[in-house]
């Protein structure tokens, strides 16, 4: 699609419009290296996630070139929080590049951010164990590292019995010692997909400090309060986490705006009654792409960022 000139010039105002808001607070932060935006507790702002990935890391299932790096996405958002999930492709053919060793050459923009987490299951429920002793070795000398990531842990049904997840839970509680340190306590994060609720992982889930809910298809949304019933019955003691799709992943699509708006604003609802502690939005390989829901979440962010949490 063709874009005038004019279009563009004000494109690139209110993008440096938006970076100006969001650098302001940088020297003046008590963490440092400042924020990406000032971000006041209980605050809506606060309690907002980027989930971050290797640029262009959803290429086969959008088909677009996407270049926006993790950390653009939070500025782009004006959100403080991060949590970095390595993705390594599936063909040498796909123009992706997992993050390479040593790690802390991409963290180093982390840490004009608030709080950071990364993976050490990534996506597709890979994990290493070098990435993973890198990965704690890092958030352990690293100030605004808060805790580590597993995604695509659970298996689904269709992909057998062999083993329900990436760690059975003596694993977890082992990883849990590493990461429960007596000079730094980082929290373990993980995501579980809607349509996994159903399945025998109330004895993993025991051992985890953070759960990450998210709906693949955004006609499941209907369910979502019924949903995070299900989880709190679940994982009783575990924080929760809204996570929140911008595109139909199935469609390469943008999920419609009611559906977007149906996410934020139940999660802004569940922020307010303490159900759950923080809202993410995935991420940094669509943002750059012209789908409508990203931009309305943008503005969402904008409108209701400042709000106050009465908790």
């Amino acid at each position: 699609m063709k874009t005038s000139q004019a279009g563009l010039k004000v494109h690139r105002r209110e993008f440096l419009q938006t970076l100006a808001t969001v650098t302001a607070g940088v020297g003046n932060s008590s963490h440092g290296f400042g924020e990406v935006r000032p971000a006041e507790a209980d605050t809506v702002r606060d309690r907002l996630w980027m989930f971050g990935s290797p640029i262009n890391a959803d290429y086969e299932y959008v088909h677009q070139r996407s270049v926006m790096t993790a950390v653009e996405a939070n500025f782009y958002f004006g959100v403080p929080n991060i949590t970095m999930v390595q993705y390594y492709p599936r063909s040498p053919d796909l123009p992706i590049r997992a993050w390479e060793p040593p790690f802390e050459q991409y963290a180093l923009p982390l840490k004009l951010l608030k709080r950071v987490e990364w993976s050490v299951v990534g996506g597709s429920g890979i994990t290493k164990g070098w990435e993973t002793h890198q990965v704690l070795a890092m958030a352990r000398r690293t100030p605004n590292f808060v805790g580590i990531y597993m995604d695509d842990f659970f298996r689904d049904k269709g992909e057998g019995e062999r083993k329900l997840a990436t760690f059975t839970p003596d694993e977890l509680r082992a990883l849990q010692q590493r990461l429960k340190g007596p000079d730094k306590k980082l929290d373990l994060n993980v995501t579980l997909y809607a349509n996994q609720l159903d399945r025998p992982i109330a004895d993993h889930l025991a051992v985890i400090d953070k759960v990450t809910l998210w709906t693949w298809n955004s006609a499941d949304l209907a369910n979502l309060d019924k949903n995070l019933s299900t989880l709190e019955r679940l994982a009783p003691k575990a924080r929760k986490v809204l996570g929140c799709y911008m595109v139909e992943y199935d469609e390469g699509e943008s999920i419609p705006i009611p559906a977007m708006q149906q996410q934020c604003e139940q999660g802004l609802k569940w922020l307010r009654d303490g159900r759950i502690e923080s809202i993410m939005f995935i991420g940094n390989t669509v943002m750059d792409l012209n789908y409508e829901a990203v931009e309305w979440t943008r503005q969402w962010i904008q409108k209701v960022g400042e709000t106050r949490l009465q908790l």
